[in-house]
């Protein structure tokens, strides 16, 4: 059944169509990392990419560093963001995680890093890693794939987006994972989103309070430690939603 059928029938039922992040009318809420290579190979990625440095990691790169130095970091779901390559600068170890293969070459192609890739003790795994000397490397797998012995421990978390990016109904394994992979004293430095996704179809997918009690809240301790008014013309042509507010979280292990 094509797509437009299918969402013909749909509104004959009462289904609502949403617009997603991507600009159409599929169903993303359940994102597979076949659907993600699809739109990374449809170069539908670019409306997560930040033509800059995440302004909320640079805010708070203190809190999450404590003034320490080669500390070595975690970024999930990590895309080509810029974020990976202002960290290494800073002298950090950065680990990334992303299921595509054409993010992690762009990413090392685009930075102007020269880079080998490995297999992974994964099926279908690859681990992407600088052949210079630059002490950064890229997991490329399903997130959920991942373990502690094949990641060890880490001193910061970033989460720039992958939290609000993957199914809501997966939340709390993710948060079981990342508390697997934090140092007694890691600071996880997580971005968040609300939003109604009973208009816009994500991702990102809105992240109350509540969601971050559930998923990390058994091992963690957390704040909430900035709010902004995140709404633009995106949000008000585009989406039709009446208020978009980041949310950025600060958490450590109890």
């Amino acid at each position: 059944m094509s797509e437009n059928i299918s969402i013909e029938l749909n509104i004959s039922k009462g289904y609502k169509r949403r617009i997603n992040q991507f600009g159409d009318y599929r169903d993303v809420t359940n994102m597979s990392v076949d659907d993600w290579n699809e739109r990374w190979n449809l170069e539908q990625i670019n409306v997560f990419h930040m033509p800059c440095v995440n302004p909320m990691l640079v805010k708070h790169s203190e809190k999450l560093l404590a003034g320490k130095e080669r500390q070595r970091i975690f970024i999930p779901l990590c895309g080509k963001s810029l974020d990976l390559k202002w960290l290494l600068d800073k002298g950090h170890t950065v680990i990334g995680n992303e299921c595509s293969d054409l993010g992690c070459r762009q990413f090392f192609q685009e930075q102007g890093i020269p880079y080998t890739a490995e297999p992974l003790p994964i099926e279908d795994g690859l681990k992407y890693k600088a052949t210079d000397g630059s002490r950064i490397e890229l997991f490329r797998c399903d997130f959920f794939q991942l373990n502690k012995s094949m990641l060890g421990e880490f001193d910061c978390i970033w989460d720039r987006g992958s939290f609000v990016a993957i199914p809501v109904k997966d939340r709390q394994r993710y948060g079981q994972l990342i508390c697997q992979v934090m140092k007694p004293t890691c600071r996880y430095l997580l971005d968040t989103f609300r939003v109604d996704n009973s208009v816009y179809g994500g991702p990102p997918f809105d992240c109350p309070e509540s969601d971050v009690v559930k998923s990390f809240g058994h091992r963690c301790k957390f704040q909430l430690i900035d709010t902004r008014d995140a709404y633009g013309k995106v949000q008000r042509e585009q989406w039709g939603v009446k208020s978009f507010t980041e949310e950025v979280y600060l958490m450590q292990l109890r």
